[in-house]
């Protein structure tokens, strides 16, 4: 992009199905469950890197269980 935003999965992202990514809590410190995003290989690599920041963000928040989640439409307020 333009900007120098990167877009495209971490190459920590692995796939866990056809629609399910997953991100595991080693890819940052302080992230209690892994990040899953739900969505298609075209849509996830579509996706800005703010998104997964956020997402991982999530992750790290007291109390959160099994998993953060963001779904298909998920987008960075940049």
């Amino acid at each position: 992009m333009e900007d120098g935003t990167r877009v495209g999965p971490p190459k920590d992202l692995k796939q866990v199905s056809d629609t399910i990514w997953e991100i595991p809590t080693s890819f940052k410190k302080g992230m209690n469950v892994p990040a899953r995003i739900i969505g298609t290989k075209s849509i996830i690599d579509a996706m800005d890197a703010g998104v997964y920041d956020q997402i991982t963000n999530v992750a790290t928040l007291p109390g959160i269980q099994k998993y953060a989640l963001c779904m298909p439409d998920g987008h960075s307020a940049m």
